[in-house]
C-alpha cells in the first residue's frame, strides 16, 4: 500500500509538470500566429515624431533618389504612418538651422519604423 501511494504521488507530479509546460507554450504559439495573420506582405511604413524645438521638412527618397514623400512637421507633432513602395530609402530631416540630417534605411515588408527628432533637434531611429 505504501508503494501505491508513492506511485500515485509520482504520477501526479509528472502529470502536473506536463500540463504546465503545455500551458506555457500555448500563448507563445498564439502570439506568433496573430503576428503572422496581421501582416501578409504589407508595404513598409515609417513615421517621424518631432520632439525638437523647430519645425522640420521630412523627406524620403528612393534608392534612385526619386522623392517618395515630402512633409513639413511642426514641433510636438508627427507625420502619421507613411507607406513606402521601396525597401531601401533615405530619410532626410532638414530646416534652415539644422540642414540635411540623413538616415539610410533598409526596410522589409511589414516593417513599421518610428523615427524621432529629439529634444536636441537630432534625427534618430526611436529606441536608439
Amino acid at each position: 500500500m505504501k508503494h501505491v501511494k508513492h506511485l500515485l504521488v509520482l504520477l501526479l507530479l509528472i502529470n502536473c509538470t506536463t500540463d504546465s509546460a503545455e500551458t506555457e507554450n500555448t500563448p507563445e504559439l498564439s502570439i506568433v500566429s496573430n503576428a503572422t495573420q496581421n501582416c501578409i506582405d504589407d508595404l513598409p511604413k515609417v513615421r517621424l515624431t518631432n520632439n525638437g524645438t523647430h519645425s522640420f521638412e521630412f523627406l524620403i527618397y528612393g534608392e534612385d533618389y526619386t522623392l517618395l514623400h515630402s512633409q513639413n512637421i511642426s514641433t510636438a507633432t508627427n507625420s502619421g504612418w507613411v507607406e513606402l513602395s521601396e525597401n531601401d530609402v533615405l530619410v532626410v530631416a532638414s530646416n534652415n538651422l539644422v540642414y540635411g540630417q540623413k538616415r539610410p534605411l533598409n526596410l522589409d515588408l511589414c516593417d513599421n519604423l518610428e523615427l524621432e527628432i529629439d529634444a536636441n533637434n537630432i534625427l534618430l531611429i526611436s529606441g536608439e
